[in-house]
């Protein structure tokens, strides 16, 4: 299943290849700017979505739910 970041959800766990690195992660919150706090699941590190795409998206860009 390749989704959408707008059907994300508080509480869902996710992952995310891009450019070759692949992140799995928990939604902790949405923002009103269609922004989301996740937490790293493998580091616990908290960050922003954004941060991971900051740079765009790769060829291998894919994102699924886990």
């Amino acid at each position: 299943m390749n989704a959408s970041f707008n059907i994300m959800r508080t509480g869902k766990r996710y992952t995310l290849t891009n450019y070759g690195e692949v992140w799995r992660f928990e939604v902790m919150e949405i923002f009103d700017n269609s922004d989301f706090k996740i937490k790293m699941i493998d580091t616990l590190e908290e960050q922003l979505l954004s941060e991971l795409i900051a740079y765009g998206k790769g060829n291998d860009f894919k994102f699924d739910e886990l």
